[in-house]
């Protein structure tokens, strides 16, 4: 039997609030943006007069090859490298969906901090299906890190039902099937009372 990680709708709720933070450092609530872009800003910005404490590390690959669908996250201390094909970069650039919602996938990582229960590698994974390629998380971490991803590309706008899934998905580069889950999460009730009633606490500030 298949393992299938869920989350609560109350830890929904602690990651939405957390990565909404994360999002309004840099953005507007009425703001969309690249995740390609909010990387390579995050890996301008200085940390209290000190060098940044983030790199992005591109390689080259064959240009007759596909390239992988992929982000190396590799921590120092405190110190991140975010390690990528230069074509995966590109395509990101270009507002290739994928791509930014795997950049995305791995800040949802770092913001949550799930390094620190754990040093297990775990890579976001696409499975190949009869209907092509389809998003599976194999742990509760990888979910959860789905989940994050888009409530920081969409932020509250999740809330807004004048957007379908397809028209939310385009303007903030993100996977159409997890922004259909997202809108249907934040609009359950139960999501909206805890918002509600939750005590805010400190965010992780990426």
């Amino acid at each position: 039997m298949n393992y299938s990680p869920k989350i609560s709708v109350d830890r929904a709720v602690t990651i939405f609030d957390e990565m909404v933070g994360c999002r309004r450092y840099a953005y507007s609530d009425q703001e969309f943006f690249k995740m390609s872009d909010y990387l390579k800003e995050l890996c301008r910005v200085e940390s209290d007069g000190e060098e940044c404490p983030f790199r992005i590390k591109t390689f080259k690959t064959n240009p007759k090859e596909d390239f992988k669908r992929k982000v190396g996250v590799i921590e120092f201390g405190e110190s991140v490298i975010f390690s990528m094909d230069e074509r995966f970069l590109t395509k990101a650039d270009q507002g290739c969906y994928l791509c930014n919602y795997i950049i995305a996938h791995e800040i949802g990582h770092l913001a949550l901090r799930h390094h620190e229960k754990n040093a297990k590698i775990l890579n976001f994974q696409l499975t190949k299906g009869q209907s092509g390629y389809a998003n599976l998380p194999p742990t509760v971490e990888e979910l959860e890190a789905n989940y994050a991803a888009v409530f920081f590309q969409c932020g509250i706008a999740l809330f807004d039902d004048t957007y379908t899934s397809q028209q939310l998905a385009r303007l903030a580069c993100s996977d159409p099937s997890y922004v259909k889950k997202a809108q249907k999460m934040v609009r359950l009730e139960r999501f909206q009372e805890l918002r509600r009633n939750k005590p805010r606490s400190p965010r992780v500030i990426l």
